[in-house]
């Protein structure tokens, strides 16, 4: 396969894999799932979020926002445990990934 069949072939399996995991979750199916394959798939993700961000130009889409505080808490402090990170350590990372300020946004 060549990196110009990959991303149309990226983002069709990456629209099933949403769709596979929503549909786990709204039957309830969540016991089913085992969690090193969570581990997995959610290593993955992670890197490839960070290689993107690290990568292109510009800011990335944020995250999208109806995953819940808690959801969202969950996921930052098991990356946080899984390096032995503190959120001393969080604070000096947040500030160095802030989003990078526009040239073309109007000043307040």
């Amino acid at each position: 396969m060549s990196p110009s069949d990959a991303a149309p072939q990226f983002a069709d399996l990456s629209g099933a894999l949403h769709d596979r995991i929503a549909a786990t979750i709204d039957a309830g199916q969540i016991a089913r799932v085992p969690p090193q394959d969570v581990t997995a798939l959610l290593t993955e993700a992670v890197r490839l979020y960070s290689a993107v961000a690290e990568e292109i130009e510009r800011e990335i889409p944020p995250i999208d926002a109806t995953i819940s505080a808690t959801e969202a808490m969950v996921v930052a402090c098991a990356l946080l445990r899984a390096h032995r990170l503190n959120p001393f350590d969080l604070a000096l990372w947040f500030s160095r990934t802030a989003p990078r300020h526009r040239s073309d946004a109007p000043d307040a």
